[in-house]
């Protein structure tokens, strides 16, 4: 008998792409895997209001770790859901202002957009995805930095400025490079490794029984973190190389597939 293990799956190119449905095997195998006695949790890099719940929670999932490791919960128990602080904001708001750059402030009921940058990706597919999911609760970024409550930024820099904006950030902030002016920007001290380390001590699980899949930049912390690091086949080379085994396609069962090679299902 297989010993019980925790299984963290990331969103956007691993559960689903986006535009898509979750893949049929990938909803079995979580399902299966469940039903084994293995623990299954989202583990995005998305804030908790823009994790999908048609597409993605109403497969099953025994809890949701968001915003890079800020936020987590355990069925219906909020974990922890950690903000950024006044300092952090004050300290970085200005240089993203004065760079143009096009920002989004992602937080656990509400986002925020800069109306004056916001035109810049409005062919984004993330803000389009915003806007069908949450448009009530996408909200122009408040005069007071004490009334934003977020956990993390998004932003699309202007090619010549993203040193400017990189430099700035140094003092409180990590920042992860999806292309050369497309950026997360998340607290130090905060990532989906860490998210997954409290909720594994928090619910004493041993991080011998871990299991990270995803497929880009932003899970390689969490794959070197988990006891195995399983990439899709259709992940980045920067997570391939990282990873204690690759899977095939998203469709072409790479859940299942991997989730069967490990005797989990």
């Amino acid at each position: 008998m297989t010993e019980k293990k925790a299984v963290f799956f990331d969103v956007d190119g691993t559960l689903f792409l986006q535009g898509n449905p979750v893949p049929e095997s990938t909803v079995a195998a979580i399902h299966k895997l469940r039903e084994n006695g293995h623990l299954a949790f989202v583990c995005s890099g998305r804030s908790r209001i823009m994790i999908p719940k048609k597409e993605i929670l109403s497969v099953g999932f025994d809890g949701v770790i968001a915003a890079c490791g800020m936020y987590a919960s355990f069925g219906e128990r909020i974990l922890f859901d950690e903000e950024m602080t006044t300092e952090q904001l004050t300290d970085i708001l200005p240089v993203l202002k004065d760079t143009d750059t096009m920002y989004i402030l992602e937080g656990t009921e509400y986002i925020y957009y800069d109306e004056r940058t916001i035109r810049y990706a409005i062919d984004d597919w993330y803000v389009r995805s915003i806007r069908e999911m949450v448009s009530e609760r996408f909200c122009v970024v408040p005069e007071r930095v004490e009334d934003i409550h977020a956990n993390k930024i998004s932003i699309q820099v202007p090619k010549s400025r993203m040193g400017e904006v990189t430099e700035q950030a140094k003092r409180h902030y990590q920042i992860l490079l999806h292309e050369e002016n497309i950026a997360e920007i998340i607290p130090h001290g905060f990532s989906k490794a860490g998210g997954i380390r409290r909720v594994c001590e928090m619910l004493g699980i041993s991080q011998k029984n871990t299991i990270a899949v995803g497929d880009s930049i932003n899970d390689v912390d969490m794959l070197e973190y988990a006891e195995i690091g399983i990439v899709m086949g259709n992940g980045t080379q920067i997570a391939k190389k990282n990873a204690d085994y690759i899977t095939t396609d998203i469709n072409d069962d790479g859940i299942w597939n991997a989730m069967k090679h490990f005797g989990l299902i």
